[in-house]
């Protein structure tokens, strides 16, 4: 990761081949990470080109003491969706809120269980939830989604034991 972080100090100063390195090494991640939330290759390539053009313009705006490169890269990424998904026109399919997505297929296939799993999650702390939906229900490794949410991989995994086992608390009562 640290040289992630040179890389970045290279783009800063306009070094195109710091740009191409870092590009080989994340476009293929990220743009998978991007294609299993939008579940549109067009628009997932659309925003990691958005990703990596802001990452050209805005490299020395990096900042190691606020987390990695890769967690800087993700939260670009995760804001370029939010804003693609609110500035879409009227009549255009919405895109999933954080909150839906991962439970979309859930509540397609089964709404009684759909329900209870409501209930369950509902009782958990938002960070619990958030771990939950991505590594349980979004289908993220725990180091993809630790890298996403921009935390410690062994706060993630702590987050989703504890919150699995409130989870299985309630849904066996």
């Amino acid at each position: 990761m640290e040289e992630d972080g040179a890389l970045l100090g290279a783009i800063a100063g306009g070094s195109k081949a710091a740009f191409r390195s870092y590009y080989e090494r994340h476009a293929g991640r990220l743009l998978g990470y991007v294609l299993r939330v939008t579940r549109d290759r067009s628009l997932a390539e659309d925003v990691v080109q958005d990703v990596f053009t802001s990452v050209w313009q805005k490299a020395a705006s990096y900042r190691a003491e606020q987390g990695s490169p890769l967690a800087w890269m993700y939260m670009i990424a995760r804001n370029k969706l939010v804003d693609r998904w609110r500035r879409r026109t009227p009549g255009e399919e919405p895109g999933p809120s954080e909150e839906e997505r991962p439970l979309h297929d859930f509540v397609q296939a089964d709404p009684e269980l759909s329900m209870s799993l409501e209930r369950a999650l509902d009782g958990l702390s938002p960070e619990q939830r958030q771990a939950v939906e991505l590594a349980v229900l979004g289908g993220y490794t725990h180091e993809e989604a630790a890298v996403a949410l921009a935390v410690p991989l062994g706060t993630f995994k702590s987050r989703v034991r504890m919150a699995l086992l409130h989870m299985r608390a309630l849904l066996t009562e």
